[in-house]
């Protein structure tokens, strides 16, 4: 997705790029994205199903609507419950176009500031009032989804090493988790 940050892997030729490209089909590539979602998420869980184009919005994807699709599977971790938000871990099994995304809208738990799958700011009417104004700085403090590749192991295409790579959490993101900390008493 163009507005999450973090790690992205490039390759300089053909031939690592088949290497690459193999360990994702085989499902050998660790992933860790972190996310900022709406509400107290439990503390793990597992999602899966078949994740399909939406019929009306050809740029958008459903889960488990009919027996159509691709399978998918994320688990979660919850890192920390700052009210109303939660900042989790994602470990995308699967890697399917907006997959973290559309898992996430599945269990009532959208990350914020993402319009397409319901997490925007109609979402801070959800929560009590005394929420309101610190949520509608946050979702003017970021101009993206709150979606980071945090993190990623490959098998090095040459040295056959696994080797990993990490991104530091961006500014948006600790601006958020800051002013939640700050205002935990409210």
């Amino acid at each position: 997705d163009k507005e999450t940050s973090g790690i992205i892997l490039i390759a300089k030729d053909d031939q690592t790029h088949w290497k690459l490209s193999k360990q994702f089909q085989d499902r050998s590539v660790n992933k860790i994205y972190r996310a900022i979602v709406w509400g107290n998420i439990k503390d793990s869980g597992i999602i899966k199903g078949l994740i399909h184009r939406d019929k009306k919005n050809r740029t958008k994807f459903n889960l488990n609507i009919s027996n159509k699709g691709r399978f998918s599977e994320s688990s979660f971790k919850k890192k920390k419950y700052l009210n109303p938000l939660s900042y989790i871990e994602i470990y995308p099994k699967t890697g399917r176009t907006h997959q973290i995304r559309v898992h996430l809208k599945s269990i009532n738990h959208p990350i914020i500031c993402d319009t397409t799958y319901g997490g925007g700011v109609s979402m801070i009417k959800s929560f009590h009032i005394k929420y309101k104004n610190i949520l509608e700085s946050i979702m003017r403090s970021m101009n993206r989804v709150s979606l980071h590749a945090y993190s990623i192991e490959i098998e090095h295409p040459k040295t056959l090493k696994k080797i990993k790579f990490t991104a530091p959490i961006p500014d948006d993101f600790n601006y958020i988790l800051k002013v939640l900390k700050d205002n935990s008493n409210v």
